[in-house]
């Protein structure tokens, strides 16, 4: 019984993992206040994640304002590129959606609109991580996403159930589990992510 209880138990060790969320997620909706920092937040909260998913040390509220200091540029005009693109797609959806069956261009257009939706998903997914993991210009980064996304569908699927499941979870069955929210998709997605990315990184050296 007493091992089970060892801190160097793997069971034990992610329940520890699991209460970091809690800060984590504070700390990432104080600093996603005024909207505009959202990116930022969002990058450093992979910044911490991404080394927990790792097993490395951190000191979490000291890593995470260390992730969003030195991303902070970036993010900010990451997250304002995301939110321009996805505006447009919203008002896309919208007209479509008060269009309906009208003429022949609603048919072509709205068959346009789900595949780019779903790619604007997939980059918004992966681009914070990939801000948190590696220095990439803008345009290097939305494309990484896009190809990353693609190629690793398995990892990509998996990473949009964990994001919906918790959703869901948290709105239909268990509301507390909103404390842990953020937090908590990018924990698990880490896991996923983490040797992704270094399998990545070894591929280009």
């Amino acid at each position: 019984m007493g091992k089970f209880f060892n801190l160097d138990n793997p069971i034990m060790n992610f329940i520890g993992k699991l209460a970091d969320t809690l800060w984590l997620n504070l700390l990432w909706l104080i600093t996603s206040l005024p909207i505009v920092t959202i990116g930022p937040a969002t990058a450093a909260l992979y910044h911490v994640t991404l080394s927990m998913a790792d097993d490395q040390y951190v000191n979490l509220t000291t890593d995470f304002f260390k992730g969003f200091k030195d991303h902070c540029k970036k993010s900010i005009k990451l997250g304002l590129v995301l939110l321009l693109m996805g505006l447009v797609l919203g008002i896309d959806g919208y007209i479509f959606m008060r269009m309906k069956f009208e003429n022949v261009f609603w048919t072509l257009g709205f068959a346009a609109y789900i595949p780019i939706s779903i790619l604007y998903l997939v980059v918004c997914i992966y681009a914070f991580p990939l801000q948190a993991m590696f220095d990439n210009t803008l345009h290097q980064l939305l494309k990484n996403a896009l190809l990353i996304g693609i190629r690793y569908l398995f990892c990509t699927l998996s990473l949009i159930v964990i994001h919906v499941a918790i959703f869901y979870i948290t709105i239909n069955y268990f509301t507390p589990l909103i404390f842990l929210g953020e937090g908590l998709c990018a924990l698990l997605s880490s896991y996923l992510l983490r040797p992704l990315f270094v399998s990545l990184y070894e591929v280009e050296q």
